[in-house]
């Protein structure tokens, strides 16, 4: 595997920009570093550090994205907005990020597909100074997030509505990045964060607690999304991307020691008992066989389109590409995977 890199993001929305003015994809193929002979190189670009993406450190970790014939090169982004960027500029071919936010690049002209759905539900917590002890004392708080359009901003989002609560309800504060939520909150610059496991369970070594989690509010939270440029170019890659994910999926449910290994390796905090509690979070929310749910997607559409003041697409079929995971479920590798 090759070297993790963060992408610039004045770069990303310039190219975003770009692409989004033409209503085109960029061409596919992809630059970097030299692949190993014989195989299908891309970039996966990721939102964020933490568990949630274990899928992608196991598969690296362990080797599979080589041994299905990828050269695969994990990219950490700073949003899902600059995921759309990357997407649009082919700086990165696959990414996953909140499909929300990358839905809005669609209904502006960037022709995307969404081919993996492995979480689809928000998978962050909600952590806070001692004297909030519910999620109704946020009221009139701040709220330290990492962007808009960030995953947590999503799903404070949809707890506002379920609340029946507006933005005007709390202070939404962004802090560019998930060490600068920690550090905003233990400095009292705000009142909570919101972030994925393990890293607001790191807070509980200055006195902060968990407020809540957002599990039960369904979404296609970390949808995995290519142009449909690229797809239609690259068949061969995606299959074996997808064949990847689904193995890699199997591991996460399979081997606890396996994962906890990699999540104490690529999400920011080696203490295996921090790694174990995000194991614990997540292994319940990960799809063992992750087709795009047309239900979700709409839903993200539909909310983009209520940001952009646009109309939301009655049918969102056209964006989903669930084929190399049919063919799956079908021969029935899926299913031999869990089979003792």
């Amino acid at each position: 595997m090759r070297l993790r890199k963060v992408l610039p993001a004045a770069v990303l929305a310039l190219a975003c920009a770009a692409a989004v003015a033409c209503g085109k994809p960029a061409a596919a193929g992809g630059g970097g570093d030299a692949p190993a002979a014989g195989s299908m190189s891309l970039t996966v670009g990721y939102t964020a550090i933490g568990a949630a993406y274990s899928d992608l450190y196991v598969c690296e970790d362990q080797g599979v994205f080589k041994k299905n014939g990828l050269d695969v090169k994990l990219t950490l982004l700073n949003s899902s907005s600059q995921l759309l960027a990357a997407l649009a500029s082919n700086s990165v071919q696959i990414g996953a990020g909140v499909a929300a936010t990358t839905a809005a690049g669609a209904l502006g002209g960037v022709d995307l597909r969404y081919i993996a759905l492995p979480i689809s539900s928000f998978y962050v917590e909600m952590w806070g100074k001692s004297d909030i002890t519910s999620p109704e004392q946020v009221k009139g708080k701040k709220i330290g997030l990492s962007s808009p359009g960030s995953l947590g901003d999503t799903a404070v989002d949809a707890w506002l509505k379920d609340q029946g609560w507006t933005d005007k309800d709390v202070q939404k504060t962004y802090l560019k990045s998930t060490p600068a939520e920690v550090t905003a909150l233990q400095s009292g610059a705000v009142d909570v964060i919101v972030t994925q496991p393990p890293t607001g369970t790191t807070t509980r070594n200055f006195g902060a607690h968990k407020v809540m989690d957002f599990t039960k509010y369904p979404a296609a939270a970390n949808a995995y999304t290519a142009t449909a440029s690229w797809t239609q170019a690259n068949g061969p890659a995606v299959d074996a991307f997808v064949k990847s994910e689904v193995e890699c999926l199997s591991m996460l449910h399979k081997d606890k020691a396996t994962a906890v290994d990699s999540i104490r390796k690529h999400s920011g905090t080696d203490d295996p008992a921090l790694a174990d509690v995000a194991y614990t979070f997540f292994e319940p929310l990960w799809a063992k066989d992750p087709k795009v749910d047309p239900t979700l997607l709409k839903a993200a559409f539909a909310q983009a389109a209520t940001e952009k003041g646009t109309a939301a697409p009655d049918d969102v079929s056209k964006y989903i590409d669930n084929g190399a995971l049919q063919s799956l479920q079908d021969n029935g590798y899926i299913d031999s995977l869990y089979k003792s």
